[in-house]
């Protein structure tokens, strides 16, 4: 079966059929959002697709610290942050994680993925795992969805991030120390 034929029947067995409709799939998301791939999650699609994808890798990609704050989201395969806060920095501002794509190829061959086997990536609110799957995409992997909201969600009018995403649909999460996953360079699994 072609593979968009392939996504929009898994699509539609998870009742998430609007996702794929015709023209641009990404016509509602900011263009921060949007990869060059185009394949995207909601939060609250995530759990479902996770189910009927049981070979799909979910990956966290935010940085340890805001996993130590916040937590993580359950059925997590692995944190590997896209990007490391850079200590010299007075706003805390990231600085791009050089182990990123040499710890998700490891990852990827110790599980034995091809270019075609879905992964899932998560971040604060899509933007980091927007450029994450197109970062992606660019070394060859072809099945890399973004959460849209990602696990805290957007910002609301209030300036707080109550509009959407993992934490606020109230999935399933756990508190954890992003210690208790494996180094970058070891693909930065989660037990």
């Amino acid at each position: 079966m072609p593979r968009f034929l392939s996504q929009l029947v898994t699509l539609a067995s998870l009742g998430l059929a609007g996702m794929a409709h015709a023209g641009d799939p990404a016509q509602d998301l900011p263009a921060r959002k949007q990869t060059s791939l185009g394949l995207y999650l909601t939060a609250q699609d995530t759990p479902g697709f996770l189910a009927v994808t049981p070979d799909a890798l979910f990956i966290d990609i935010r940085t340890p610290q805001e996993v130590d704050e916040t937590g993580l989201a359950q059925g997590i395969d692995a944190l590997l942050p896209i990007g490391l806060v850079n200590p010299e920095a007075p706003d805390g501002a990231l600085v791009q994680n050089p182990d990123f794509l040499p710890g998700l190829q490891a990852l990827a061959t110790e599980r034995g993925l091809t270019a075609n086997s879905p992964i899932v990536l998560i971040c604060r609110s899509g933007n980091r795992s927007a450029v994450a799957s197109t970062m992606l995409a660019q070394i060859g992997f072809q099945t890399v969805y973004t959460v849209t909201d990602g696990y805290l969600g957007d910002r609301g009018a209030s300036g707080l991030r109550d509009v959407n995403g993992w934490r606020n649909a109230r999935l399933p999460w756990q508190d954890r120390d992003a210690s208790s996953c494996a180094p970058d360079h070891l693909g930065g699994q989660c037990p």
